[in-house]
C-alpha cells in the first residue's frame, strides 16, 4: 500500500474544534500537526485500506480518550470504520467507551479501515481524539483514502483524460480540460465537504474545456466526481475562495 503525506489547511473543519496540546498523533513515524491530512492509497479492489495512527498523551495526567468519526465525503457505496480498543461497524461515529492513556504514554489501539467495495475514487474522513472529561482538549487528523485502479484495471479509465481543476483555489469559475473516446453518458458532479450535491454537468463533447460557475457557491472545500454509466472514473477536490 502506497502512502503519502500532505499538509493542508482544512478550511471548514479547522474552525470547528479548539485544539489543545495534551494529545498528539503519529503516522508512519512522523508526528502530525493538528488538522493535518494524510493520504492513504490502495487498490479499489482491496478488501480494505488501513491507516494505523499512534495517540500520545503529552500531559502530566492520565486521560480518558474517545474518538469521533466525521465522514466528510465518501465515494458512493463505500464504507469507513474504525477501531479504538474494539472495532465498530460503519454506523458508529463515536467510540462508546474511552481508552485510558497515562501521562507520557502512547496508545497503538487506533486504526481506520476504508472499504472501497470495488469503487475507485477519493473519500475523506476526519477523526477527532478528545479527552472525555474535557472535549475541547482534542486533536484531529483528516484521512484521504484513495482507491486506485490497479495496472490490470487501468483500461477501465484509460480512455478518459481530465486535468486538475484550475484555478485552485477558484473564485467565480473553475475549469477542467478533458478528452475521451468510447465512453457514454459522462458527467461531472460537485459535492460539498459533507457530501451534498451542488452541481451536475453532462459532458456533451468528446473533448474540450469545461468551465463551471462557482460564484453562487460558498467558500470552502469541494469534491468533484466524474462518472460514466453510473461508474466512477475519477474524483478529486478543490477549494473555493471568493
Amino acid at each position: 500500500m502506497k502512502t503519502k503525506l500532505l499538509l493542508i489547511t482544512t478550511l471548514v473543519l479547522a474552525t470547528v474544534f479548539s485544539f489543545a496540546q495534551s494529545l498528539s498523533l503519529t503516522y508512519e513515524g512522523e508526528v502530525l500537526e493538528p488538522n493535518q491530512e494524510i493520504i492513504v492509497e490502495g487498490s479499489y479492489s482491496a478488501s480494505e485500506i488501513v491507516a494505523e495512527i499512534l495517540v500520545t498523551n503529552n500531559s502530566a495526567d492520565s486521560l480518558e480518550v474517545k474518538v469521533r468519526k466525521i465522514e466528510n465525503f465518501l465515494v458512493d457505496s463505500t464504507e469507513c470504520t474504525f477501531c479504538w480498543g474494539l472495532c465498530f461497524p460503519p454506523f458508529v461515529f463515536e467510540s462508546p467507551y474511552p481508552i485510558t492513556i497515562h501521562a507520557g504514554e502512547t496508545s497503538n489501539m487506533f486504526s481506520a479501515h476504508y472499504n472501497p467495495l470495488e469503487h475507485a475514487g477519493q473519500s475523506t474522513v476526519s477523526f477527532v481524539f478528545f479527552d472525555m472529561n474535557n472535549p475541547n482538549d482534542s486533536v484531529m487528523v483528516v484521512i484521504l483514502f484513495n482507491g486506485l485502479y490497479t495496472d490490470v484495471d487501468e483500461n477501465i479509465a484509460g480512455n478518459f483524460n481530465i486535468s486538475e481543476p484550475y484555478p485552485n483555489p477558484a473564485s467565480n469559475n473553475v475549469s477542467f480540460n478533458y478528452n475521451y473516446e468510447g465512453i457514454r453518458d459522462a458527467q461531472l458532479s460537485i459535492y460539498t465537504i459533507v457530501g451534498s450535491l451542488v452541481k451536475e454537468i453532462k459532458l456533451t463533447n468528446n473533448s474540450g474545456s469545461l468551465k463551471i460557475n462557482t460564484s453562487d457557491l460558498e467558500e470552502g472545500f469541494y469534491f468533484y466526481k466524474l462518472t460514466s454509466e453510473n461508474q466512477e472514473i475519477e474524483s478529486g477536490k478543490f477549494i473555493i475562495k471568493h
